[in-house]
């Protein structure tokens, strides 16, 4: 990351994430926007889960609307403001961790 100025603000602090995601970011070892940005919303989500279950916790939030606040805490925009093929791409991805039966 030579360069780059690293973004150390607190996932609280992104746009589209609120306290109980964040509880869940951090419980995935998530703390600051830069955590985030390079893990990118599918493999954050995905650490989310598997933390949720680690301590105890139902993971059947696996709905696409999580990646919609992260992708959009990363790239600074509303979630509602994802193209629809993003969206469609999140869609697909939850459908097949719930197909998968991973996160019940």
């Amino acid at each position: 990351m030579k360069g780059q100025k690293v973004d150390r603000r607190k996932i609280i602090e992104m746009r589209n994430l609120g306290p109980a995601c964040v509880q869940d970011l951090n419980a995935a070892g998530i703390f600051i926007a830069e955590d985030l940005k390079r893990l990118g919303p599918e493999e954050a989500f995905l650490r989310m889960l598997a933390a949720r279950v680690e301590r105890g916790r139902s993971a059947k939030c696996c709905n696409a609307l999580y990646l919609y606040s992260l992708h959009g805490a990363i790239h600074d925009i509303d979630w509602r403001a994802i193209p629809e093929k993003t969206k469609r791409k999140y869609k697909e991805f939850t459908a097949r961790l719930r197909a998968e039966g991973k996160f019940e």
